[in-house]
């Protein structure tokens, strides 16, 4: 993971709905928020109240034209911005047209004009206050006495996938635990990062964590907690890097040794069921991931 646009964003003053987001199968756009109290500032850049903004995240494949043709036809009607944080292999002006829905499209260089134009102006600091930001956040995040419940997400979209019926599943809670990894990845060149690892029938990283000011009074269900977590393969990572010829995917590898973490105990949201052939399932609320036949 490289740029987290959504924090960036947020840095940058545009309000963001990250809840109840559009149903369309995966791919390579994805959904980060719905735009709300949009400024003056940010209305001059064609951000419109109510605007759903998309991401191709980062990658080395393109975004090309047949993909956003893909994406469009089951994209909702309304306003949409695709942030494209990869290079895109047509005209912006090209863009696929669909009745009641209206796109727009901002490159590479679109991207990081929006952001220059903070780092200069002084609206967004990149040196060393970064990291006292995110140490505050992290602080106010897991203030009190725990445990803490996590806020779900509720993306019911694969129990749809699967047959599965939420509206007939029982909430609970789920006993699991969040670690904080600060440490470097090497390859190429060596990155300092945080990630949020979600220890709950599995480590998940988790892009943002929320939590619920009041924890609901639901039955507890266990999932498996790994009591000796070890993070090298699940927080290396892939990246394109540039060796002057072009650029190349190469493999970043989080070094353990340089691990600081911090945990915490959580409560995790999700829904639990049983299938239509007697088996039990949990769908885990903030992972996302579903888990059958326990």
């Amino acid at each position: 993971m490289g740029l987290d646009l959504v924090a960036v964003l947020r840095r940058l003053g545009v309000s963001l709905d990250t809840n109840s987001a559009p149903i369309t199968p995966p791919g390579m756009v994805t959904w980060l928020g719905r735009l709300f109290d949009v400024s003056p500032e940010h209305s001059k850049l064609g951000m419109i109240e109510g605007m759903e903004l998309w991401s191709s995240g980062q990658g080395f494949a393109p975004l090309d034209l047949a993909g956003v043709e893909t994406w469009l036809f089951d994209a909702p009607r309304g306003n949409h911005l695709i942030i494209a944080e990869r290079k895109i292999t047509f005209n912006k002006s090209d863009a696929p047209i669909r009745d009641g829905r209206y796109l727009t499209i901002w490159n590479q260089n679109d991207l990081a004009a929006f952001i220059g134009h903070a780092v200069i102006d002084g609206r967004l600091i990149i040196i060393d206050e970064e990291e006292s930001i995110a140490e505050e956040a992290e602080a106010e995040l897991f203030s009190g006495k725990g445990p803490f419940t996590l806020k779900p997400v509720n993306d019911f979209t694969l129990l749809e996938q699967e047959g599965l019926d939420v509206s007939v599943a029982k909430p609970v809670l789920i006993p699991g635990k969040v670690h904080i990894v600060k440490g470097t990845l090497r390859g190429p060149g060596e990155d300092e990062v945080t990630r949020l690892v979600l220890n709950c029938g599995g480590l998940y990283v988790i892009q943002e964590l929320e939590l619920l000011e009041r924890s609901p009074l639901l039955n507890q269900e266990k999932l498996p907690l790994d009591e000796n977590p070890e993070f090298s393969d699940l927080l290396s990572e892939r990246r394109t890097h540039s060796d002057g010829m072009g650029d190349l995917l190469r493999w970043w590898t989080f070094d353990e040794d340089s691990a600081i973490i911090s945990t915490h105990s959580v409560l995790v949201p999700a829904h639990k069921g049983v299938s239509a052939t007697g088996s039990k399932w949990i769908l885990n609320g903030v992972s996302g991931v579903l888990h059958q036949n326990f």
